[in-house]
């Protein structure tokens, strides 16, 4: 039930929000090759930096949670006891099934449009996705994890990551 409720908080803090441009109306660079040798990671929620010979093991997989969320994570293991998951949270929406999940789901996304609506009048950074830990339920030490509003940025997430994997190369990504 706990889990329930933390995908929920997750799921209702995405927002629907156009893409950034720089003040000459281009896209900024969203991934670049550095001479460092390390991965750096620039999320609305915060800095991430790896060198990229430490990383050991990349993996993408996308799976239902609790019949209420589709989610797409993306785990970086390290060479030390630090675990990196990123993550793109959708309300789940089943193809087939039973009138009582597409009840919730249609509820959910009522909800999360409500939440948004609300949010959006009293600060805009209030549907900034954000990682939810609810200590010491939710969290599990040595674990950083960040949420992103779009899985296409994810993905390019990946390709940012996987190139540096496996080229030793260092690289700057920006959400």
């Amino acid at each position: 039930m706990k889990a329930l409720f933390i995908l929920l908080s997750l799921l209702l803090t995405i927002p629907l929000q156009a893409q950034t441009t720089t003040p000459s109306g281009q896209t900024p660079q969203q991934d670049t090759t550095t001479q460092d040798g390390l991965w750096q990671g620039k999320f609305k929620g915060g800095n991430y930096i790896v060198r990229a010979n430490q990383i050991i093991a990349l993996s993408k997989h996308e799976y239902i949670s609790d019949g209420v969320a589709r989610v797409v994570e993306i785990n970086l293991t390290l060479n030390s006891a630090q675990i990196v998951r990123f993550y793109f949270l959708e309300p789940y929406k089943p193809e087939s099934g039973s009138s009582t999940l597409g009840a919730g789901t249609q509820a959910l996304e009522k909800a999360k449009g409500l939440f948004e609506q609300a949010a959006g009048r009293v600060s805009p950074d209030l549907v900034t996705p954000k990682v939810v830990k609810n200590y010491p339920v939710s969290t599990h030490a040595h674990t950083v994890e960040f949420v992103l509003k779009e899985e296409a940025r994810l993905n390019t997430l990946y390709g940012s990551l996987e190139r540096s994997f496996r080229t030793g190369q260092g690289r700057a990504w920006t959400e």
